[in-house]
């Protein structure tokens, strides 16, 4: 489990739940609406809505409606972003953190399509993005001293046994590394034992600015 850290980061549980382009898009719609939709209207616009950016142009309003109700709106309840009622078929926007804040704004509106859902996965973690800024902040370094410096921010900065230290990298090796390496962020260097940071163009996304990441990961 990541414990609290003193890495300024963006809500994972906003980066995961936002994760999915159908997600975002269903959300973006909501916000538009001071009042509750039906399940059916909302299909509707994200079907609408991603017909606009599909090569065919298919507009599948029924495909949307099973996904809407039985997968996106239960994720999107569940992490705050909607209040949905199964019962009578009627959900809204919420106005309640992690989602009501700038930068989620910029995030739904600039970026419905389905080819940024890897940067918002890989980003949806703590430790991922506490990854990412000792390689944004401090450069390349290998494999045991980004584990450590993970596990102290992980602790605020608190010394760091060793078996801690050693889940953390065990953890980074065969879980986070290879997530952002799949994502186009870092390279590992297996035979120089070195972690670097890729160019990642989404760090000159608006939205990063506007977010608690911004003052780590944005590029001025």
């Amino acid at each position: 489990m990541e414990s609290s850290m003193d890495v300024p980061t963006a809500s994972p549980t906003a980066l995961d739940a936002l994760s999915v382009s159908v997600r975002r898009v269903a959300l973006a719609a909501l916000r538009e609406r001071e009042n509750a939709i039906s399940v059916d209207a909302l299909a509707s616009a994200v079907a609408s809505r991603l017909s606009q950016s599909a090569a065919d142009g298919h507009d599948d309003t029924d495909e949307a409606l099973r996904a809407l109700y039985h997968v996106h709106l239960p994720v999107l309840g569940e992490a705050g972003a909607v209040t949905f009622d199964p019962g009578s078929g009627l959900v809204a926007a919420a106005n309640e953190p992690p989602f009501d804040e700038t930068w989620v704004e910029r995030l739904v509106a600039d970026h419905p399509d389905p080819a940024y859902d890897p940067v918002l996965d890989a980003l949806a973690s703590g430790r991922r993005q506490a990854v990412l800024y000792e390689l944004f902040t401090g450069g390349v370094t290998t494999p045991d001293a980004l584990a450590a410096a993970v596990a102290a921010h992980e602790r605020d900065g608190a010394d760091v046994p060793e078996p801690v230290s050693r889940v953390v990298r065990l953890s980074l090796a065969h879980t986070h590394l290879p997530v952002l390496v799949a994502a186009g962020f870092v390279t590992c260097d297996p035979e120089a034992g070195t972690v670097r940071a890729r160019e990642t163009p989404w760090r000159s996304d608006p939205w990063v600015r506007e977010s608690q990441i911004g003052e780590w990961a944005a590029v001025e």
